[in-house]
């Protein structure tokens, strides 16, 4: 039997209630809230627990006191933060700095005072920049300011030996940026580690911003490296929770290089296997019941020491496999069909992270041309018969639909074939293992 929590307190559930207001929009920004007075005759309380009501959302950032005006629901205008638009490209002769350019396309006012110290640094930027013990840095010390509001920190860190006679020294804007400063003294960045903590401020953190109780802060810091893997800059940069939103932007890359495919050894039975299974959880989660039964072990291992399994890997890693013989299914094909010279397909599954980039199409054409190298006439395949997705996209590569069969015990039996020797084009080239 269930037990019940405690009730909550009375404060808490005042709290709960406006905080509730608030999210759904019936207490927009800059709302004043009901007075202390009236919250406790609503609740038929006290003042003092209307006051502790009001506290928690006070600490939560979600309100502010002004007093003797009252309780206000905070505005909120974050500003968008993108760390990977560090490495965008710039104009060569930028009128402000990326940041001054942003928000002014953004439509708001934005300034940022700038100090340069020679300091002792930190021991997390000495171990960052990888510097000895008593080794100095240069920090340009930003405060961001967004409608007259201080917005966010941006504290850059230089080993001093290498901008000491830079415009990096000076406490001025660098339109084009430091980062090109320090590329032009040999120091170019083509990578950067951005680790992201979120806690709450310092004191010193919540001077600068001056940042209200209750606010969190992202503290975002990016290490960036030269070509050979020198740390030549430390950032730290520090975004109020209720000034900024975070946005990365990612694309998924596409393949190393041409795809590589390869005759499947015994040793990688496993690898295929899990191909394979990988493929039939995917059908599953989609409601699809093809390849929901255990792979065949003892099926793969004679197909592989035929040589009729093959891999396809992306620098090293499998990524997906296929099945090719020359084995007619007498459940599928007529006796004068299986007499036709033809190869035909298994087992094709590709990776899910790598889905898209048209392996399946590309392993269709390499089977192709396969075929016609060994004589044959068709490439064929027998497909799941309730998949009818699956069948648009092999008549999508060019295959014709010969006819569906109903075999006893046998889901597939959807029968298609294109000449061999077609291909479609579609997808990387794969190339045979030297």
């Amino acid at each position: 039997m269930a037990v019940s929590g405690r009730p909550r307190a009375l404060y808490q559930r005042i709290a709960d209630k406006i905080r509730t207001e608030i999210a759904h929009g019936t207490l927009g920004p800059g709302a004043r809230l009901p007075t202390e007075a009236e919250i406790a005759t609503e609740w038929e309380t006290t003042r003092s627990t209307a006051v502790q009501g009001l506290k928690v959302l006070v600490n939560e950032g979600l309100i502010i006191s002004d007093r003797p005006r009252g309780y206000f629901v905070r505005s909120r205008r974050p500003m968008v933060y993108r760390p990977q638009a560090e490495f965008s490209k710039r104009p060569l002769s930028p009128e402000m700095d990326a940041f001054l350019s942003q928000m002014t396309e953004d439509g708001r006012e934005a300034s940022q005072d700038i100090e340069v110290r020679v300091i002792t640094p930190s021991p997390e930027i000495r171990d960052r920049l990888r510097l000895r013990e008593g080794e100095l840095v240069a920090v340009r010390r930003r405060v961001r300011f967004v409608d007259n509001v201080p917005y966010n920190t941006n504290d850059s860190h230089y080993p001093l030996s290498r901008v000491q006679d830079s415009e990096i020294m000076n406490p001025d804007d660098i339109a084009r940026g430091a980062n090109t400063v320090l590329a032009e003294l040999g120091y170019e960045q083509v990578r950067a580690l951005d680790e992201i903590q979120i806690r709450m401020p310092t004191p010193d953190e919540a001077d600068r911003l001056q940042l209200g109780p209750g606010t969190p802060v992202a503290v975002h810091v990016c290490t960036g490296y030269t070509e050979d893997g020198t740390p030549v800059r430390a950032v730290v940069n520090v975004l109020p929770g209720d000034r900024h939103v975070i946005t990365y932007e990612r694309s998924r890359p596409s393949l190393g290089s041409d795809p590589v495919i390869r005759p499947a050894a015994q040793e990688d039975l496993e690898t295929v296997i899990d191909l394979w299974n990988h493929a039939a959880s995917w059908l599953r989660d989609r409601g699809s019941d093809q390849w929901q039964y255990p792979p065949r072990a003892e099926r793969i291992q004679e197909n592989i020491a035929a040589g009729e399994c093959w891999i396809v890997e992306d620098d090293g890693l499998p990524i997906a496999t296929v099945t090719v013989d020359d084995h007619a299914d007498s459940d599928f094909w007529r006796p004068e069909e299986a007499a036709e010279p033809a190869l035909y397909v298994h087992r094709m599954a590709v990776r899910r992270d790598v889905s898209g980039l048209e392996l399946g199409s590309a392993m269709l054409d390499w089977a192709s041309r396969r075929a016609a190298d060994q004589g044959k006439r068709w490439l064929r395949l027998d497909a799941w018969r309730d998949n009818g997705g699956l069948h648009d996209y092999y008549s999508s590569r060019g295959f014709t639909h010969v006819r569906t069969v109903e075999a006893s015990g046998r889901q597939s039996g959807a029968l298609f074939q294109r000449p061999a020797g077609e291909e479609r084009g579609i997808g990387p080239t794969l190339t045979p293992a030297s």
